[in-house]
Order: structure tokens, then C-alpha cells, then sequence
């Protein structure tokens, strides 16, 4: 990636993201920044690191999870933070050692859904939804809906970046946030500014990463 800048979390300096400015269009929206999360989600240093973090906001606030759903290969990520919501500390002295980890199956239509043998590690479980990174919510919003289909219950929202603090009444726990990339803005379709002035789309984007055009 040409003209990429790494930001590093102010908490944990081996922990970071890599951005790159520039008009991305991605399912629910235009933006004007790439946020890079590969490393977070593919590297074990990186990944176990960054865990360590988005735990904290659960063992701080005494948040029970049972499951957590996760989304665009954020697998890796989910196993090490349910390993530290899970193992015992001093503000959580006796935690559920049984903690699912699993990953969504979309159908024809785009919905989430969970299959027999699965439907136990969600329903009247409290659930945590984790994704890369979160730009309009609309994603989200859409686990958070099948989530309760099934019968679970969503007690948080983690990211490794997210532009929205709260979605569907819950605030978002996430490394990074739009005021670390100074200027970052989310657009809907129809009101892009970038579209307006006859900049050309670079990439469309999504949670796996982006493809030029």
C-alpha cells in the first residue's frame, strides 16, 4: 500500500493501524481514509496484544460474555479476548471459564444466521458482537438484530477502529476512533462531498480489506 501511515495506540505502542487517505466507497458509505487492521487481526503478537486492551473495558465494568461473534475474520482476535475475559484477575476474581467463540454465515439475503448445532452458543447467552472496524454501524446493527432472532442478548461492541460511539444504545469499546485520524469523515452515498467534486473512487472497501479500481 502506497502512501500508508501507521498510528499507534497511545495505550500499548505495539499495537497499531495503518491508514491511507483517499475516496473509498464501501457498502454503507463513502470515506475518506482506509483503516488498515491486518495486523491486529492476523498477526499473534499484535492480536494477543490488542486483546489485552478491549478486555480491560469488560473486567473494568464487571460485563459478563458468554459468546462472542466475530465478525470479518476477527477469529484470532476473539479467541485471545475471550482467554482474557476469562482468566481470573483481581477485578474478576471468578469468571466464566466457557466462553464461545464463533463466526457468522450470511444467507442469500445478507442475514446472519446460525445453524442447529450453534444456535446453543447464542441463545439466553450475553454476547459480545467483534468486528475490524466500524464506519457507519449499519453492519453491527444488522449482528445485533440476528443476535436477538436467535433468543442472545448483546451486552458489548468491540473494534479495533470505530467512528460511531454508540450503536443501538450501546457504546462501542475500540483502540482507535475517528479523532486518531485527524479529518476522517463518513459520508452517505448521496451527500458524498468527494463525489460532488469529481474525485475518483480509489478502492471499495470493506472489512476484509480493499480493492482498487
Amino acid at each position: 500500500m502506497d502512501n500508508v501511515i501507521p498510528i499507534t495506540s497511545p495505550r500499548d505502542d505495539r499495537v497499531f493501524i495503518r491508514v491511507k487517505s483517499g475516496h473509498f466507497v464501501t457498502a454503507n458509505a463513502h470515506i475518506n481514509y482506509y483503516v488498515g487492521t491486518s495486523d491486529i487481526k492476523h498477526n499473534h503478537t499484535v492480536s494477543n496484544d490488542a486483546a489485552m486492551l478491549l478486555a480491560e473495558y469488560y473486567v473494568t465494568r464487571g460485563i459478563e460474555v458468554d459468546s462472542v461473534l466475530c465478525l470479518y475474520e476477527t477469529q484470532a482476535l476473539g479467541a485471545y479476548l475471550a482467554h482474557e475475559l476469562s482468566r481470573p484477575t483481581m477485578m474478576s476474581p471468578n469468571p466464566d471459564p466457557n466462553i464461545y467463540v464463533l463466526g457468522p454465515e450470511y444467507d442469500v439475503q445478507g442475514n446472519i444466521i446460525f445453524r442447529d448445532n450453534l444456535q446453543r452458543m447464542i441463545r439466553n447467552k450475553k454476547v459480545l458482537v467483534l468486528i475490524s472496524c466500524i464506519t457507519s454501524g449499519k453492519t453491527v446493527e444488522q449482528a445485533i438484530e440476528s443476535i436477538g432472532y436467535y433468543g442472545g442478548r448483546v451486552v458489548g461492541i468491540s473494534a479495533a477502529f470505530s467512528a460511531a460511539r454508540k450503536i443501538a444504545g450501546i457504546e462501542v469499546n475500540s483502540i482507535f476512533t475517528a479523532e486518531d485520524l485527524p479529518g476522517y469523515k463518513v459520508y452517505e452515498a448521496k451527500d458524498c462531498p468527494l463525489c460532488r467534486s469529481g474525485v475518483p473512487v480509489y478502492a471499495i472497501a470493506n472489512g476484509y480489506g480493499y480493492s482498487k479500481l
